[in-house]
């Protein structure tokens, strides 16, 4: 796994410099609101994701990482620092009403350059939002093919490769999860609008995702998502067992059983695997016979009988089969168990035997009522909107950046949130601002410092 021993950045703002040391990949830096911990923390983002023309914005002289010994470096010299509106290349790449307000502006000065500087200043003025300027900018750039392109292609494809399969992944403050759309895309048309993912979610395969968009829906999907997948998988796995059900039969593979499996399976197990089986394929007088054939496996009883053994050997393919599939659901029992941790008045089950998920009251009701994702408190959509994305994505790695993890949370859910993000088995490292002493109150107290402790 990769190692990150230090982050440097030199001269941030004409006067700061700061030499930050990670343990095990692992930072929380604690100062009060004002101290720079936000800035930091973006740099660190945009330094690690590659995302040059927004490291631009920030004035400083240089910015290196180790990573496994190794120093990568970048200047703040070597990096775009000019928005130009006679690139047409560059204008093409923003969506029409964008690009109208773009030239709206640009003659109201007489050169065709502008400093990033000013530009976030212009784009304030006239209602654009700066943040995805940058975006489309990134995206444009990719193309080019100036030698100071190419320079910080080869940079990021280094930190890249030392990222390994590492993902990035960025928390602004929470408030944004919710509200920061109608702020970030205002004036946007609906139509581009509902292609943002094109410079949000499109940038995965830039190894980073920033979640200023993780709502509800996107929780929603990523559960159907999931779910579907492990429907076609069960689907497909009976298939196939059924298709070779006959040759087994034919070459007498059922003389080869070894019940061992049979004996050992749960009756838990048994009874999600008969569970599974449509009623037109097998029917419940079927399926009462052969769990009456089974436990008497499971107590021990002969299986000389050549109608058993037929049996037994289907069924410990059942079992293998039911093994896989309990593997793949893991991502979505741990999801909800993770999130019941954090509920009080409410459930978040996952039924296997139905590939089915719910939300429901732990209030006695006359009858039992799914709870919508919609009608979760801020703090809760927080945790599910975050947990959702982490468990979710099955065999992803991820590098956590989080500013603010203490908003909208309760003490008892802060000293807990960060322990349960980095223990999840999905978290390669983990940076976090914050200014709450209830975040830190537990294991993590080893990896926190304040921002002053790095200052040279």
């Amino acid at each position: 796994m990769l190692k990150i021993s230090n982050f440097k950045i030199n001269n941030l703002h004409g006067y700061k410099n700061y030499d930050l040391k990670f343990t095990d990949n692992t930072l929380i830096l604690v100062g009060e609101n004002g101290t720079g911990k936000t800035t930091v923390l973006r740099i660190i983002y945009y330094f690690l994701s590659g995302q040059w023309n927004a490291l631009a914005k920030f004035k400083f002289e240089s910015i290196s990482v180790q990573i496994d010994s190794i120093n990568y470096i970048v200047k703040s010299t070597d990096l775009p620092n000019r928005f130009d509106f006679s690139d047409k290349n560059l204008l093409m790449h923003f969506p029409p009403s964008l690009r109208r307000r773009l030239m709206d502006m640009s003659e109201n000065f007489v050169d065709n350059e502008i400093a990033f500087s000013e530009l976030e200043i212009l784009c304030s003025r006239y209602d654009i939002p700066f943040h995805t300027i940058l975006k489309y900018m990134e995206f444009a750039n990719e193309k080019k093919d100036s030698s100071l392109q190419k320079k910080l292609n080869t940079d990021l494809r280094e930190i890249k490769k030392a990222l390994e399969d590492i993902r990035i992944l960025y928390l602004p403050t929470y408030r944004r999860i919710e509200q920061e759309l109608n702020t970030i895309f205002r004036g946007i048309d609906d139509d581009e609008l509902r292609n943002k993912k094109r410079f949000n979610h499109n940038y995965e395969r830039e190894n980073y995702t920033e979640l200023i968009e993780f709502g509800m829906r996107d929780v929603e999907r990523s559960i159907e998502s999931t779910l579907n997948g492990l429907k076609d998988f069960a689907r497909e796995s009976l298939n196939s067992l059924t298709l070779g059900y006959l040759g087994d039969v034919v070459d007498k593979k059922y003389l080869e059983i070894d019940v061992k499996q049979i004996k050992n399976a749960s009756n838990e197990t048994i009874a999600n695997i008969l569970g599974r089986i449509d009623n037109k394929i097998l029917s419940e007088n079927s399926k009462k016979h052969l769990s009456e054939i089974i436990e008497n496996v499971k107590k021990g009883q002969s299986t000389n009988d050549e109608h058993a053994k037929v049996i037994c050997h289907y069924f410990i393919k059942l079992l293998k089969f039911q093994q896989e599939l309990e593997r793949k659901e893991l991502s979505i029992s741990k999801f909800c168990e993770v999130c019941n941790n954090y509920m009080a008045d409410k459930t978040f089950k996952y039924i296997s035997s139905s590939f089915s998920f719910s939300i429901i009251s732990k209030k006695p009701q006359k009858e039992e009522s799914n709870i919508k994702l919609d009608q979760l408190s801020s703090g809760e959509k927080q945790i599910v909107s975050l947990f959702s994305h982490l468990y979710l994505t099955e065999g992803e790695k991820y590098f956590i950046m989080i500013d603010e993890p203490e908003l909208s949370l309760s003490v008892p859910w802060q000293r807990k949130f960060l322990v349960d993000v980095k223990n999840g088995g999905f978290c390669s490292g983990m940076i976090a601002v914050t200014h709450s002493p209830f975040i830190y109150e537990n294991e993590l107290e080893k990896y926190t410092h304040g921002l002053g402790e790095f200052i040279f």
